[in-house]
């Protein structure tokens, strides 16, 4: 198992597919910040830069875990693995581990960036208790998310494939997300007159539960550095990881490797 990690990790950054990926996060990193900083006619707090460039970090990592899963199914790399002994939970275990690290340091680095920058052209409206708090958040986000797109991407196992269908269900989680948070953001009453879309009751617990299990749902309440429910956001997370794991090792130890 420590040889095969070691081997993955070496692989992995090493490979240049991960600096093109941490290319196109720094580069929305620079234009989001450019954006909130030449295009407001007012002060723009920093709670509204810091974690911003993080709305594209779901299409990145799709595209991303997408070509490095699958192209070690069509370059023969996992049957070269199977043929010289090592167990498919190892392999499964050792690249997921791989993903894991990759979206932690685009993330890590991102937000680097976007805090640095930020806080010598924003105004500081934030302390370091609730970035922490935020960011420990976001760590759960993408590695739920990286492990999304691993499960799918070796469950093909097929390079152009797995890039298109994880890219396909990343936007099917930004459009969920941008619908339910349109429906969440509404306020109950617009010029002291009940506003007819807001919803309330079980239909509004339903939409939140729908937001905080997408991680979409969760980039976008990071973006603002608000959230619904850090309890119930963790959780979600927790299962998404599980979920991959438990599917996906099942899956990856039945496939038929060629």
């Amino acid at each position: 198992m420590r040889k095969l990690l070691r081997a993955d990790l070496y692989r992995m950054y090493h490979n240049k597919k991960i600096w093109i990926a941490l290319l196109a996060m720094l580069s929305a990193a620079g234009m989001m910040i450019s954006m909130q900083y030449s295009g407001m006619d007012y002060e723009v707090p920093l709670s509204r830069v810091i974690f911003l460039p993080m709305t594209f970090f779901g299409l990145v990592i799709a595209a991303y875990v997408g070509f490095f899963a699958g192209e070690d199914f069509s370059d023969g790399t996992v049957r070269n693995k199977i043929v010289t002994g090592n167990r498919r939970t190892d392999i499964f275990m050792s690249q997921m581990i791989g993903v894991w690290s990759a979206c932690l340091v685009l993330y890590f680095l991102t937000v680097f960036v976007a805090v640095s920058v930020g806080l010598l052209l924003f105004e500081q409206n934030v302390g370091a208790g609730e970035i922490m708090t935020c960011f420990a958040l976001g760590c759960f986000t993408v590695l739920a998310m990286g492990s999304i797109f691993y499960l799918i991407s070796m469950g093909i196992g097929n390079r152009s494939a797995a890039v298109t269908v994880c890219m396909g269900l990343a936007f099917v989680m930004l459009f969920l997300c941008l619908h339910t948070n349109q429906i969440l953001a509404q306020s109950q009453y617009k010029n002291g007159v009940l506003n007819p879309h807001y919803v309330s009751g079980v239909k509004r617990i339903c939409h939140e539960l729908l937001h905080d299990m997408n991680p979409m749902g969760q980039i976008a309440q990071l973006s603002e550095m608000k959230y619904l429910s850090p309890v119930r956001w963790i959780v979600s997370d927790v299962l998404w990881l599980l979920a991959a794991l438990g599917i996906g090792t099942a899956v990856f130890g039945k496939k038929d490797i060629r």
